[in-house]
């Protein structure tokens, strides 16, 4: 089956900078993929190059089975949304969201009927004479993701269009944004710098640092089988534990980390004694006592260092013998905290719940 998107060994330099070093996806039809990563990583230049507002210096880009790396922008069947929503600010709503269909030249009775049918769809019915400015940020958004859907496009393109609302806001939108989206089964590329939006909008995350793709899969993957320690340190919070493997044996790896202490973990994937290694477990995989019950595995003992009360659980920073900080997340029963800072506590977790990065 013909992808609706494909990118194939991309590169994009401006002079002696490489933004994009040979990214490669599909997107398939109906699916949304976020392009996730910190400033600077490469995820808007990879936007730009499927979008046509910028040339690719290697690589190719399909859509739809065509190759469009020098067709222009308004000739590539796509509807775009940018950060700032790019409205314009003298035209009507009605004006802003059919300006599309004008230039293409839909008689005006045609364009009447699609405006209205986009702004039902974006729940925006009757909005069509009001200007930009009368409108709050969440109708704006709205309103800009009309005018990218209005001509059908076979690719809709988000450039962080979530991040000049407030965090309430925010956090409604993308679960409306993704409804739309699947209601309306185009193909989407999603460009966004918080984690949480990728997670919660994308079919698949492609997680990128410095113009490369670390890990492309479901959001379950990423999050709880991270590929590389980048991708476990940038998707949510993690404990990074490095250090080398002591022994292997039965299935297990015996991680000697700081501190002297040792820890298990499942030898997946295959691993040797000597090898420098990384293992990371995520905050809520560990269990928080005042002692750890018997046969325990992984046993670490040290002081609460900080307590951040976060309304249905508790985070802890737990500082162990040599230094080594770990951080548990534990649901709260009631409305305190189970422990406070300087208290002696045990810390311990399964060796499946642990994920060796080797």
């Amino acid at each position: 089956m013909t992808s609706a998107i494909r990118v194939v060994d991309l590169v994009k330099r401006f002079g002696a900078i490489t933004a994009v070093d040979g990214v490669s996806f599909d997107v398939a039809k109906g699916e949304l993929i976020a392009l996730l990563g910190p400033s600077g990583c490469g995820k808007t230049t990879t936007l730009r190059c499927i979008g046509g507002y910028e040339t690719p210096t290697a690589g190719i880009i399909e859509i739809a089975g065509q190759v469009v790396n020098d067709i222009p922008v308004h000739r590539r069947d796509i509807g775009m949304v940018f950060q700032s929503y790019a409205l314009f600010p003298h035209k009507t709503v009605g004006d802003n969201v059919g300006f599309a269909l004008k230039m293409r030249g839909v008689p005006k009775a045609e364009r009447r009927r699609r405006v209205a049918e986009s702004l039902e769809l974006v729940e925006l019915p009757g909005f069509e004479a009001r200007y930009p400015g009368q409108l709050s940020g969440g109708q704006r958004q709205r309103v800009a993701l009309a005018r990218a859907l209005i001509h059908r496009p076979s690719v809709l393109l988000l450039d962080e269009p979530l991040a000049n609302l407030d965090r309430k806001l925010r956090q409604s939108m993308r679960v409306e944004l993704k409804l739309i989206q699947e209601k309306v089964g185009v193909s989407t590329v999603f460009v966004t710098h918080d984690q949480e939006e990728a997670l919660v909008m994308s079919d698949r995350v492609a997680v990128m640092e410095d113009g490369r793709i670390h890990q492309l899969g479901t959001p379950s993957e990423v999050y709880h089988r991270p590929a590389t320690p980048f991708v476990a340190t940038f998707i949510g919070e993690t404990n990074l534990l490095e250090g080398e493997v002591a022994a292997v044996e039965g299935g297990l790896a015996r991680v000697r980390i700081a501190g002297e202490r040792d820890i298990l973990v499942g030898a997946t994937p295959p691993c040797a004694p000597g090898r420098r290694v990384a293992v990371t477990v995520r905050p809520e995989r560990i269990e928080l006592a005042r002692e750890a019950p018997a046969g325990a595995r992984n046993v670490v003992i040290g002081t609460v260092e900080f307590v951040t009360y976060l309304g249905a659980s508790a985070s802890y920073r737990v500082v162990a013998a040599g230094g080594q900080r770990f951080l548990v997340t534990q649901p709260l029963a009631d409305d305190r905290a189970g422990f406070a800072e300087g208290d002696t506590v045990a810390l311990w977790w399964a060796a499946d719940r642990g994920l060796l990065l080797a």
